[in-house]
């Protein structure tokens, strides 16, 4: 692995201070961030790149299915490494496209007849009433974690206390091991924004607990694994924290449908459900996976321009409230979840997404000139001064030689740069 040039970057004045490390800093047994993003890269087939738009049952089709996983690990890394627009696309294109239809009738009418509420202010309105609030997540999206962050941060404000997270790691120790998450605390906590989020929840004082299902003893059918994983996990929830805290508050962040209810007995029945009806608890379930921008239009949901219309004029994300005062559910999910986010589509600033700002609290920081790269691409990683050499960055963002330089993203405090070519 090539040394990395480091840099020390105090957000209060702006001080940088350049050195060369004696020796390169070792990421992980799995290597670093690039090599992981180009082993991700190597291992994708060659497609045509009209593949998804291909009948799911022709020959074009079915090898794009089963080149899903390979998409789907090239979208996470590339979000763990700032590509934030790439990450959705790899996932899009894994995706066998649909033809493009007019949002059904029924949901153009309860769009229309809605108003738009800010997200955060409407959910933490129902989270008041609540003891446990599911939050689900797309794990490509580093933007839902943005969203959850500044979620998080205001449940604190109203007695909540226990962050639990499908991507902790789940052993015996604390999570995470230290006062900072490194890259042992959890596979998605690779992600920047997500450490970022879980830093922040450290700071303000939150419990953090694991849940996840260890898997690797189970046996049986697809639907026998998933049931096994779906009820583990809700017990794993009771057993830590509901069965030893009467009065806990839970905000319990998981990926994609985890976090379900079952409306008649509607199968499979996913965690949220199991943990409904375990605990006895009435929760708030709130997805935020179906309603944001995509690299291409043609692969949004057909309702995405009618909700934007809904909120003209205003840069945050929001839910729909009906004229009852319940929340319009959309795309066939009434019955499973409470309240849908729909995101802004939001514009680039300094090179980077403008939630970096708005969701993460994070404020623009130049690269320093000698850091960047004068062929080829580079990743350009800063780390909080205070954390140990085992900590995920504080931001990630990939520099390409002769394109626009873009800005670091940092919350306030010192950090050290390093790069990885």
């Amino acid at each position: 692995m090539k040394q990395r040039a480091v840099v020390i970057l105090q957000i209060a004045c702006i001080l940088l201070t350049l050195h060369v490390p004696s020796n390169a800093q070792v990421l992980w047994v799995g290597g670093s961030y690039m090599e992981q993003l180009r082993r991700a890269e190597a291992a994708l087939p060659s497609l045509a790149a009209d593949a998804n738009i291909q009948p799911p049952g022709s020959e074009t089709g079915t090898a794009l299915r089963k080149a899903s996983s390979a998409f789907q690990k090239l979208g996470n890394w590339r979000a763990f490494v700032g590509d934030h627009d790439g990450a959705i696309a790899a996932y899009d294109f894994q995706r066998t496209r649909p033809p493009h239809l007019k949002g059904k009738a029924a949901d153009l009418q309860a769009i229309d007849e809605a108003v738009a509420d800010d997200a955060i202010q409407a959910i933490v309105a129902e989270a008041r009433t609540k003891r446990v609030v599911l939050l689900n997540e797309a794990h490509n999206i580093s933007m839902h974690r943005a969203f959850a962050q500044k979620l998080a941060a205001e449940l604190r404000k109203i007695g909540y206390g226990y962050l639990a997270a499908e991507t902790f790691r789940n052993d015996d120790g604390p999570v995470p091991p230290s006062t900072y998450v490194g890259l042992t605390s959890g596979f998605f906590t690779l992600d920047p924004v997500f450490a970022g989020f879980v830093n922040s929840a450290i700071a303000d004082g939150w419990k953090l607990v694991s849940y996840e299902h260890g898997t690797q003893d189970v046996t049986g059918s697809f639907a026998e694994r998933i049931a096994a994983r779906e009820t583990g996990q809700a017990r794993n929830l009771v057993d830590r924290i509901f069965s030893k805290d009467k009065e806990a508050r839970v905000l319990i962040f998981v990926g994609y449908g985890h976090l379900y209810k079952s409306p008649n007995g509607a199968a499979p029945v996913m965690m949220g459900e199991h943990l409904r009806r375990m605990t006895g608890l009435d929760m708030l379930h709130v997805d935020q996976t179906h309603f944001f921008a995509h690299p291409k239009r043609e692969d949004e949901s057909p309702l995405y321009e009618a909700l934007l219309a809904k909120a003209s004029g205003k840069n945050a994300p929001f839910t729909l409230r009906a004229k009852d005062g319940t929340y319009p559910i959309l795309e066939g999910m009434g019955g499973r979840v409470d309240m849908q986010v729909v995101f802004p589509r939001y514009a680039i600033q300094f090179g980077r997404p403008e939630w970096l700002g708005t969701l993460a609290g994070r404020a623009p920081r130049d690269i320093p000139p000698g850091l960047l790269p004068k062929t080829g691409r580079r990743l350009v990683m800063a780390y909080r001064k205070s954390d140990g050499p085992d900590a995920v960055p504080a931001d990630n963002v990939l520099v390409e030689a002769g394109k626009p330089v873009p800005k670091l993203m940092l919350p306030k405090g010192e950090f050290r740069i390093a790069v990885e070519d």
